[in-house]
């Protein structure tokens, strides 16, 4: 469908923008769940960034994603699209943004991509390099790896932040993989399953960083949190801040496949692998852990 995006893109964002304007009749939710719609999101984040996106009616109309491959799957270019962002890109694959910088989008829209594999000695200086304000509406992190390091080290202050986490590390303990510079995910283990951190370490994080948690997306794999000087636009708005049971099996064998195990299957590659608790400040291997899974997690599944 894509081959041809002058008029496959115009009607995907269309249809969006239907789903986008039912939305914004929703004024207060269960969870995040009940907006969820994907347009270019690989889930519901779309719906999501779109709907909190537009409970503020003083953002910033400007994001930073890191982490965009070539820009196809993404959460947001359809914000870019529907609500007229100005956005920066920043992707480490040469390609890959050579791609993004060829699509009509790039021209069309106020996009700046930047080549660059990020690591907490860059991340601040190649911020300050390229974007031209300090005023942020959206920060979108996904790199399957230093996550958790990045976003720690990350001097923004944006209103609306998500951020990707490794729920295969479970909701009980603060757990992110070690700190590696040159850290690459199918690299690290063919399972292609070590990587981020746990959902616990995220929303520690984040409170001491200002920000409230505000739930995950169904999936059980994006966490969405708002800067506490801008939650009282959401008070009373969201029920229930809920992290999602992960339902997605994303693990490989050694030929690079799917090997469609669940999460505790999966879990079973990787015991060996070195893991940094937050709370004890030591590094163990994740099979040191008796139980990495909440009684509730344990039920759903």
């Amino acid at each position: 469908l894509l081959k041809k995006p002058d008029f496959s893109e115009k009607t995907m964002i269309l249809q969006g923008q239907i789903n986008e304007k039912n939305n914004l009749e929703k004024k207060k939710i269960s969870n995040l769940g009940d907006v969820e719609f994907s347009v270019f999101s690989q889930f519901g984040e779309d719906g999501i960034i779109s709907w909190l996106s537009n409970q503020l009616p003083d953002i910033d109309k400007v994001f930073l994603e890191i982490g965009t491959q070539n820009y196809w799957e993404s959460n947001t270019r359809f914000l870019l699209n529907s609500q007229n962002y100005k956005g920066y890109l920043v992707e480490a694959s040469s390609i890959d943004v050579n791609e993004i910088k060829k699509q009509s989008i790039y021209w069309k829209k106020d996009l700046t991509v930047i080549n660059e594999f990020v690591d907490c000695e860059n991340i601040n200086s190649l911020i300050k390099k390229n974007l031209k304000s300090n005023k942020l509406g959206l920060l979108s992190l996904d790199i399957d790896g230093n996550d958790y390091w990045i976003l720690k080290e990350i001097d923004l202050e944006p209103d609306l932040i998500v951020c990707e986490y490794n729920s295969i590390f479970g909701d009980l303990h603060e757990l992110t993989v070690p700190y590696d510079k040159n850290f690459n995910r199918s690299k690290k283990h063919y399972s292609n399953l070590f990587f981020g951190c746990s959902i616990k370490a995220l929303i520690n994080l984040m409170e001491k960083k200002n920000y409230n948690f505000l739930g995950t997306n169904t999936q059980g794999m994006n966490a969405f949190f708002v800067n506490k000087n801008k939650q009282n636009y959401f008070d009373q708005k969201i029920v229930e801040k809920k992290i999602f049971f992960p339902t997605t099996r994303e693990g490989r064998n050694k030929s690079g496949k799917l090997n469609h195990k669940n999460i505790f299957e999966n879990l079973n590659l990787i015991k060996d692998l070195q893991i940094y608790d937050l709370e004890t400040k030591e590094i163990q291997k994740l099979s040191t852990y008796k139980n990495l899974y909440s009684d509730e997690w344990q039920m759903k599944f």
